[in-house]
């Protein structure tokens, strides 16, 4: 995946970039969903499904492994509504342009991508030429997601205990795991080795026959020494 611009926008708290994916994510820029609040994603997947006008159905919390489901199909939704608008953003035509120059508008002054561009439209506007390279060159923003590792409370139904697998981060990262989603989980707050290990349970953080990795993990970590504490594990 290219990486178009300097910078990503971050997971800042439980809500405030919950949503960012949909309205950044088409012009290349990557940014990070937390994942802490399930309850929240499934009323922004209602919203989102109405406004858009896509088949809702509700997951409601009477069902088993409620939360994952609930973050699949947010994930899956996030990501169906943001690809839409990338691709309606590379269609390109007459009609159609203005999406095309604010995403190279965007670009860092001295990015190579934004000077060919400038090239490739300085005399007269082929858009055959244009959307040619728009197919080559540019590439949407990745929808990554964060969840924080210490915030893996035991689940309970009645008095009967889960297994841990059904824990608030454990779910978290099996819902990332399940969804259509091609980009990585940032791991915060601290260490958690029941969760590093169970992620060994879901293929797409393995590597491909071409070596390539659909899911991959980012370590958020405060200094050095944690850095080396949570990398060797």
């Amino acid at each position: 995946m290219k990486n178009t611009h300097s910078f990503h926008i971050p997971v800042m708290g439980i809500g405030f970039t919950i949503d960012t994916p949909l309205k950044v994510a088409q012009y290349g820029m990557d940014s990070v969903i937390s994942l802490v609040d399930d309850i929240l994603l499934e009323k922004l997947r209602k919203m989102y499904s109405e406004k858009f006008e896509v088949p809702y159905h509700e997951i409601s919390d009477k069902i088993e492994d409620f939360r994952a489901k609930r973050i699949t199909s947010y994930l899956n939704l996030i990501s169906d509504l943001a690809g839409k608008k990338f691709e309606e953003l590379k269609n390109v035509s007459a009609e159609k342009s203005e999406e095309l120059f604010n995403y190279v508008s965007m670009l860092p002054d001295g990015s190579k991508m934004k000077a060919e561009f400038e090239k490739l439209t300085s005399k007269e506007l082929d858009f055959s030429k244009v959307k040619n390279w728009v197919s080559n060159n540019l590439s949407m923003g990745a929808i990554d997601v964060n969840i924080m590792t210490k915030v893996d409370k035991d689940n309970y139904i009645k008095d009967e205990k889960l297994p841990v697998e059904f824990n608030d981060a454990h779910a978290a990262l099996r819902g990332f795991a399940n969804s259509k989603l091609n980009s990585s989980v940032v791991l915060s707050a601290g260490m958690n080795p029941r969760l590093y290990a169970y992620m060994s349970q879901f293929n797409d953080f393995f590597p491909d026959e071409n070596g390539a990795f659909k899911k991959r993990i980012i370590l958020k970590v405060s200094d050095y020494r944690s850095a080396l504490i949570q990398g060797k594990f």
